[in-house]
C-alpha cells in the first residue's frame, strides 16, 4: 500500500541533501561548541569572547535542526512504515533528546554562562557547579547529534 506522499519520491535527491546539509549544519556548531568550551578549560580569560560567539553557533544548531527536521518528515510522509523499525525509533528518540536539551541549553546554560564570563577564571564554588550541570547538558547534546548522524547512516 502505498502513501499519499508517493509523489515526493520524485524529489527524494534534493530532499536528502537538505537533510544531510542540515545535519552538517547543526553537528558542525555542536562540534565547534564543544571544541571552545574544551579550549576555555586551558584559557579561562577567554571566556567573555566564547560568551558572544556562543549564541552565534546556536543559532547555526537551530537553523540546521529546522532543515532536519522539515527534510527529514518529507523523508518520512512516504516511507510512513519506518515507523515501526527500532533504528528509526531510537532516532526519533534521540532527536526529542536533543530537542528538549538544546531548550535547556538556551534558557538556562547560555544566559548563565554569559552571566559568568567576566570571573570564569576565578573557579568558585558556583562556577564549579555551573560547569558541571553545563559539562553534562554539552555532552548530552554532542553525543545526542552524532548518534543522530550514525543512525542517519544506519537508515539510508
Amino acid at each position: 500500500m502505498e502513501s499519499d506522499f508517493s509523489f515526493l519520491f520524485a524529489y527524494d535527491r534534493w530532499i536528502r541533501f537538505f537533510h544531510i546539509a542540515g545535519a552538517i549544519v547543526a553537528v558542525g556548531a555542536v562540534t565547534a561548541i564543544d571544541i571552545l568550551l574544551a579550549w576555555l578549560k586551558f584559557h579561562p580569560k577567554a571566556a567573555p569572547l566564547v560568551a558572544r560567539v556562543a549564541p552565534l553557533l546556536s543559532l547555526q544548531v537551530w537553523i540546521g535542526f529546522m532543515m532536519l527536521s522539515g527534510s527529514g518528515l518529507l523523508l518520512f510522509l512516504p516511507r510512513w512504515r519506518l515507523e515501526s523499525v527500532f533504528v528509526f525509533q531510537l532516532k526519533m528518540g534521540l532527536v526529542f533528546v536533543v530537542f528538549l536539551n538544546g531548550i535547556f541549553l538556551n534558557m538556562w546554560v547560555t544566559p548563565k554562562f554569559k552571566a559568568l564570563a567576566s570571573e570564569w577564571y576565578q573557579r568558585t564554588e558556583r562556577m564549579r557547579k555551573f560547569t558541571k550541570i553545563a559539562g553534562i547538558a554539552a555532552a548530552i547534546s554532542f553525543f545526542g547529534w552524532w548518534g543522530i548522524v550514525f543512525l542517519m547512516l544506519v537508515l539510508y
